[in-house]
């Protein structure tokens, strides 16, 4: 008869307040993704601008608060949500500066948003994302 080893339920654990920050964020976009609905032009160089950046804006909401309580509850597969949250925020600093150009009214602010938002959001996203798989994979060594 073949051995079956149980596997042990690996939990990824990080500041508590990281997690929580995930959260607080995701609540804090949607009164923004509320704004952009109004505020965006209904067409830009394509039809539906505004409906595609506040579709787009809450899948990123979706995906920090996924990553905010998988994270909370020291779930392992906090991985998977916190690579999607990263590549949404690096996606969406891609298209905020390229959809500009140099110079143009709202290239600055979309600078600004990348530099200093969305670009160390991703990082931060990446980075948890390989936390929870350096824990899982120290985890299966034991």
């Amino acid at each position: 008869m073949p051995v079956v080893k149980k596997r042990r339920l690996v939990k990824v654990t990080i500041p508590s307040w990281l997690a929580v920050a995930y959260i607080v964020i995701s609540i804090g976009l949607v009164p923004w993704t509320v704004y952009l609905s109004f505020a965006l032009p209904e067409h830009h160089l394509s039809r539906n601008w505004d409906i595609t950046w506040v579709g787009f804006d809450a899948a990123l909401i979706g995906s920090l608060l996924l990553t905010g309580i998988l994270a909370k509850m020291k779930s392992i597969y906090m991985v998977l949500a916190a690579v999607i949250t990263g590549t949404l925020f690096s996606t969406d600093a891609w298209f905020d500066i390229l959809s500009y150009k140099v110079g143009a009214r709202g290239f600055n602010e979309a600078m600004a948003m990348a530099l200093l938002g969305e670009i160390p959001m991703a990082i931060m996203s990446f980075s948890l994302a390989v936390h929870g798989l350096r824990r899982l994979h120290s985890a299966e060594k034991e």
